[in-house]
């Protein structure tokens, strides 16, 4: 759907709200799909932070994350790292690495959820405005493969984590 964002001077008005109305149907399929694999990470570092110390404590640290916010569990988890993993070692670079990018996405997810959309549809542009129409507003753009591109990213970042709780478990 993105043969470039060079707006074509030949195109019809018709052919012009078409595409506005098909980029608009995949950009809402890619905003779904993120909101799913976001909430995959966030599900799955909840079971994490409930299940350390070999699930010893499941129903005391489940009731303690119980409503957490990501960022919340993020700290969580960097501190349980801190404690368990010794500072330099691979196992604790790989969960830092991991809650880096994670914090990273977090951002962006927040961005995107709390923003008003649009379409360029003439320059094959996804438009994320975020703040008050009558304030300091930024305005991001995104093309249907950047989006999708972050659901992938999102998907790695589930998967990563299933790694890190096989091979060193806090």
């Amino acid at each position: 759907m993105e043969p470039n964002s060079t707006p074509d001077p030949l195109e019809t008005a018709g052919q012009l709200m078409a595409r506005q109305e098909a980029m608009q149907a995949e950009a809402a399929s890619l905003l779904g799909q993120m909101l799913f694999a976001f909430s995959n990470i966030d599900l799955n570092l909840g079971l994490c932070l409930a299940s350390l110390d070999n699930g010893t404590k499941l129903k005391t640290l489940s009731n303690l994350i119980k409503g957490q916010s990501i960022y919340t569990k993020l700290k969580t988890l960097s501190t349980r790292v801190a404690e368990k993993l010794p500072a330099g070692s691979k196992h604790r670079a790989d969960y830092e690495h991991w809650i880096k990018h994670v914090h990273a996405a977090r951002e962006r997810r927040n961005n995107m959820v709390h923003g008003r959309w649009g379409v360029e549809a003439h320059r094959h542009k996804i438009v994320n405005v975020i703040g008050h129409p009558c304030g300091t507003q930024q305005c991001f753009e995104y093309s249907l493969t950047e989006l999708a591109a972050f659901n992938k990213e999102l998907c790695a970042l589930a998967q990563e984590l299933a790694r890190l709780r096989t091979h060193w478990p806090l």
